[in-house]
């Protein structure tokens, strides 16, 4: 549910505000794009210390706080004057979803899943596609109701239902007497050191920061998000562009990441029978091939061929992610160094946007900046070589 609504009003969502925003503040396309951008430099900025908060005081009050933040984010937004009170509330959107959103979600999830983590996280992240399928609504509402109208009412809904959501969240299933997966302990308590999941890192985060696989695993995730960091905030601009209604270019947005559950579904379970780095490679490649197809489109069947294949890619390549990130990491050290991790992966996602927006702007195309986006991604296949996991691990296949 969480995964849902998060997804619905902003990771896919907030892209149905770039045109109307563009237009309420009569400026360019870069000068919107800049707020996307510095979303993920927050995270990039914040991510070692979220880590670290999520380790000591518990994903449960950590995420309910971010359901606060998040809420009235988009009811400062709703009330915004100018572009310097949009990019503040943008901000504090920001914020509130990184605290209430996928770190603490995942560490849980790592948690009390060991056997079947790829399906657990992918299952998880169905939450995503599944809000992706309200980004329809979500469009309608910002251009039939008003875009003030629209993010006030949503800011007061998610404080509502994200404040409870956050409630039931329970961080390991040792202090309830279990094992992940649902194990009782044998011979020791519930805290006994047996806990540690089979084939998986035991390494502390100093010796994870020196170790190549710590590098190679950013480098390849980076790699892998770029296009999408791009796409989350052009690719209804860009569909609009080759003639596309708008609220029709919201619904192909909706279906790429609709399509993406398939993509969780599959490659997570594919990912724990062959291993997880083939399947990451494969979708990786298939990822930036259909942004190829999106540089050329000129026609509805091309962009739904594209939407299809990066949909089914880009799910894959995101549960599969996480759980080489899991395994590589290890249960007790994740949130510390998946947040060590961020400033490395949010440079990408806040550059890409950035340079796609500059190359429009100057070219009146996307084009070229889609090319690049998907030479990037495919490159991220290669570097998963470079990894080196635990021989017991199904990622070491």
């Amino acid at each position: 549910m969480a995964g849902t609504i998060q997804s619905a009003v902003f990771n896919t969502g907030a892209q149905a505000l770039f045109l109307p925003l563009q237009r309420e503040f009569n400026t360019t396309r870069t000068a919107i794009t800049l707020a996307f951008s510095l979303r993920r430099l927050e995270g990039g900025l914040t991510g070692p210390l979220e880590g670290y908060l999520i380790h000591w005081i518990g994903p449960r009050r950590y995420m309910m706080w971010g359901w606060v933040l998040f809420g009235t984010g988009f009811i400062l937004l709703g009330m915004s004057q100018n572009l310097y009170h949009f990019y503040g509330s943008f901000l504090l959107i920001t914020l509130g979803q990184s605290v209430a959103g996928f770190l603490p979600i995942v560490t849980v999830l790592i948690n009390w899943f060991n056997a079947w983590r790829g399906r657990a996280i992918a299952i998880y992240q169905l939450g995503g596609s599944i809000g992706a399928a309200l980004v329809f609504a979500f469009s309608w509402a910002i251009l039939e109701l008003g875009w003030r109208e629209t993010t006030i009412g949503v800011g007061i809904a998610t404080i509502l239902m994200g404040v409870p959501l956050a409630a039931v969240m329970r961080a390991k299933p040792e202090d309830y007497g279990y094992l992940p997966d649902g194990k009782r302990p044998e011979g020791q308590g519930a805290s006994g050191t047996d806990s540690e999941s089979e084939g998986e890192s035991s390494l502390t985060v100093s010796q994870s920061l020196r170790d190549r696989s710590f590098w190679f695993l950013a480098l390849s995730h980076s790699a892998g998000i770029t296009a999408w960091g791009t796409l989350q905030v052009h690719q209804i601009p860009a569909l609009v562009d080759i003639g596309i209604d708008e609220k029709l270019a919201a619904g192909i947005v909706s279906y790429t990441l609709f399509v993406s559950a398939a993509g969780r579904v599959i490659g997570g379970t594919l990912g724990d029978w062959i291993g997880y780095r083939k399947v990451t490679a494969v979708a990786l490649l298939l990822q930036g091939g259909s942004v190829i197809i999106l540089a050329y489109a000129t026609t509805m069947t091309q962009v739904m061929i594209f939407a299809t294949i990066f949909g089914v890619a880009f799910g894959t390549r995101g549960t599969l992610m996480t759980v080489l990130r899991a395994v590589v990491f290890g249960r007790e050290n994740f949130s510390r160094l998946a947040g060590l991790m961020d400033p490395i992966t949010s440079a990408a996602v806040v550059i890409s946007p950035l340079v796609a927006a500059w190359v429009y702007d100057a070219l009146g195309s996307y084009q070229l900046a889609f090319l690049a986006m998907s030479a990037v991604s495919a490159l991220g296949a290669p570097l998963l070589i470079g990894i080196r996991v635990p021989p017991s691990s199904r990622s070491s296949r």
